[in-house]
């Protein structure tokens, strides 16, 4: 039997797939460099070519989205923004950003709830820390007790000889 993938490799492989979808779209806008024409060199005077605005959306959200330099709230404004566009490129990437947004969803709601989980776990820390104060008082107070209890006891009283009635 074969183990499950782990959980994460899923978002993983959303993010390659949506890394490959943009090369690709870069790769389909480059100019034909066909020399067939005339012989001359290819467009050597045109300029860089066109970029698709919809690809370079998304590329910014993937990069706002990196988990070093992560801006979520900025990528997940770019998300909506081109997830909102009606033009062909646009609607060709919305599978992608929405695959990507939720994941973006799915990291700020784990980031809240790791916030909630540090700051549960400094409260119990901190009153663990009280429990152990209150503990140590209380065994000192109750070893002064035994003292004082061992120093009000009368001496131990010796064991006299059995006594025998008179007869």
């Amino acid at each position: 039997m074969r183990p499950e993938p782990h959980r994460s490799s899923k978002p993983l492989a959303l993010v390659l797939a949506l890394l490959c979808a943009t090369v690709a779209t870069g790769c389909a806008s480059l100019p034909d460099t066909d020399a067939g024409e005339s012989g001359a060199a290819p467009h050597a005077d045109a300029g860089p070519p066109a970029r698709n605005a919809a690809a370079e959306t998304l590329q910014a959200a993937i990069g706002a989205a990196r988990p070093r330099q992560s801006n979520l709230p900025r990528a997940r404004n770019l998300l909506q923004g081109l997830l909102s566009a009606e033009d062909p490129d646009s609607l060709a990437l919305q599978p992608y950003a929405r695959a990507l947004l939720e994941q973006i969803q799915e990291r700020q709601r784990l980031a809240g709830l790791n916030d909630r989980l540090g700051q549960q776990l400094e409260r119990s820390a901190a009153a663990l820390k009280d429990s152990e104060q209150r503990n140590e008082s209380l065994q000192r107070k109750l070893d002064a007790l035994v003292e004082i209890e061992r120093s009000l006891a009368p001496p131990a009283l010796q064991p006299s000889a059995p006594r025998t009635l008179p007869q």
